[in-house]
């Protein structure tokens, strides 16, 4: 008996333990844009969208943080100061979480189509928003966004697009 329980055990213990091995990563990974390019991209979008009547507001699917909206941390006013890297990686997250998939066959394609995107269409004023347009195709700030989903960020598009906020 005892001889036929170890033999029995050499076939079903390594089945017991690959049952309980954690399954392996899915073979699919989702691309996303460049985190370290996002703050060009975030100044860009910062005054356009992420004010305290819009995207700056914590029950928006998309939240924006930033130095002139809704401030990540308590103690931080709006309107005071600068847009903390803290602000930049909150804002990249939801920017990137909110249509993981087809964000990822834009980043897979070079950014052909940004369209597909619901950011881009609403900003540009193609799908119903709230805020109407914010970006004009071929504007500087829709370059800077579109560029950043090519993987190849205008920075100086995103400059030029942050600075005429001000002017607005």
């Amino acid at each position: 008996m005892r001889r036929m329980l170890l033999s029995l055990s050499r076939f079903v213990l390594p089945v017991l333990v690959g049952a309980c091995a954690p399954e392996a990563e899915p073979a699919d990974v989702l691309l996303v844009p460049s985190r370290a390019t996002y703050p060009s991209v975030g100044g860009a979008l910062e005054y356009r969208c992420a004010t305290l009547d819009c995207h700056g507001k914590p029950e928006r699917n998309l939240r924006l943080y930033g130095s002139s909206g809704m401030r990540l941390l308590a103690d931080d006013v709006p309107g005071d100061g600068e847009t903390t890297e803290a602000e930049h990686d909150a804002s990249y997250r939801s920017v990137i979480g909110l249509e993981p998939e087809v964000l990822s066959l834009v980043c897979e394609e070079g950014g052909r189509a940004p369209e597909r995107l619901s950011l881009v269409r609403k900003a540009r004023g193609e799908e119903a928003h709230k805020g109407g347009a914010r970006i004009v195709p071929g504007d500087d700030a829709d370059r800077c966004l579109t560029s950043w989903l090519s993987a190849a960020t205008d920075k100086d598009a995103c400059a030029r697009a942050a600075e005429d906020q001000g002017s607005e």
